[in-house]
């Protein structure tokens, strides 16, 4: 068995559909989805959410919160540091099984603790004159072309990452023609994938989600500053801006953090001293975020495309238990159970941190 696990970066799964995404449509229907959509971990942002597909774990077992997280000093990329505990690509190996990653944001391998899969591209450095996105981040078709040029599609574990959707949400917003656009493309570039897995298609377990959706800042309303807020409100806490989500290392709790101004809600990792927060409809946390047109962090934004097709005989009876959330306890499939999935498959031993 081979399992390929397509990340399309913040497709909106109310956008799925046989006009927009015909392909991905298609492969629904020799499979399946869950309409209403998967759920994805808080803050609802691209690197944590990874960091979970790759574990199993929650934010609070692999401790990639946001994007950035603390690192003793200051906040840094989350992928200089990686998830606490066990992952997929750790597992294959102990297995014997081999994997690859494909990711339109370097990033990634370190978020997904990829850097010991067999393939993991882009290697360290490689730049070159890759094809971009708006964003400058490596373009769906420097991925397809990566895909092509390596034995990827061979792994018995793939992970496929395109950042396209994102990088275009961000800059025009969900509603914008650029954004409909953009959804086309990653369908068509969705065919070349599922193209290259043809040869062994009968054999291919492939799930196609997102990791999150995006929703519009208004540009009328000026920025949250987070640590100002804490500031003027006498509070302590190691403050970042992040997207429609904060994050607060050494908190005061998040009983003191919702009654800052135009924050909406804020949840404790009591164990780390943490607690994530969110901002009201429309703002977003961060000066530098207040150029984008989308953005995503909040409960609001957590719905994810959940859908598995394939022509391995498992697919049917992986279908079902997707339209049934995997059993969850809301009846919709959540972003820390697909690599229990997937470890089931291949006959994985994911275990805890400090397995191996």
């Amino acid at each position: 068995m081979r399992v390929v696990f397509v990340i399309e970066d913040s497709l909106p799964n109310g956008r799925v559909g046989p006009e927009l995404t015909p392909t991905l449509w298609s492969l629904i229907g020799d499979g399946g989805w869950h309409p209403d959509g998967g759920v994805s971990v808080l803050a609802s942002s691209t690197y944590p959410n990874h960091a979970t597909f790759a574990t199993g774990l929650d934010v609070g077992g692999h401790c990639i919160f946001t994007n950035d997280i603390w690192g003793g000093e200051r906040f840094v990329c989350s992928a200089d540091i990686g998830p606490v505990g066990d992952t997929l690509f750790a597992a294959a190996r102990r297995a014997g099984r081999s994997s690859a990653a494909i990711t339109g944001d370097r990033t990634m391998v370190g978020c997904m603790g990829a850097e010991v899969a067999d393939i993991a591209w882009p290697e360290p450095g490689e730049a070159g004159d890759l094809a971009r996105d708006c964003l400058g981040y490596r373009a769906n078709s420097a991925v397809l072309e990566a895909l092509a040029a390596t034995d990827a599609p061979d792994a018995d574990l793939l992970f496929v990452h395109m950042n396209d959707p994102d990088s275009t949400l961000h800059r025009y917003g969900p509603d914008a023609s650029e954004t409909v656009d953009a959804i086309r493309r990653v369908d068509g570039d969705l065919a070349q994938i599922v193209e290259l897995l043809r040869p062994r298609w009968n054999d291919t377990v492939l799930f196609v989600v997102s990791d999150h959706e995006q929703e519009t800042v208004r540009d009328d309303l000026e920025p949250i500053h987070l640590a100002g807020r804490l500031s003027d409100a006498g509070l302590r806490g190691i403050a970042h801006d992040e997207g429609s989500v904060g994050i607060v290392y050494d908190s005061p709790g998040a009983d003191a953090i919702r009654q800052l101004p135009d924050v909406d809600g804020a949840v404790d990792f009591a164990e780390h001293g943490v607690t994530l927060t969110w901002s009201t409809a429309g703002r977003v946390f961060g000066r530098s975020m207040g150029s984008y047109v989308g953005q995503h962090g909040s409960p609001r934004t957590q719905t994810q495309v959940a859908a598995v097709s394939g022509g391995h005989e498992r697919v049917p009876e992986l279908a079902r238990q997707l339209a049934r959330g995997f059993g969850s306890v809301n009846g919709r499939p959540h972003a820390t159970q697909y690599a229990h999935v997937i470890a089931e498959l291949l006959s994985l031993p994911l275990g805890h941190p400090g397995a191996g």
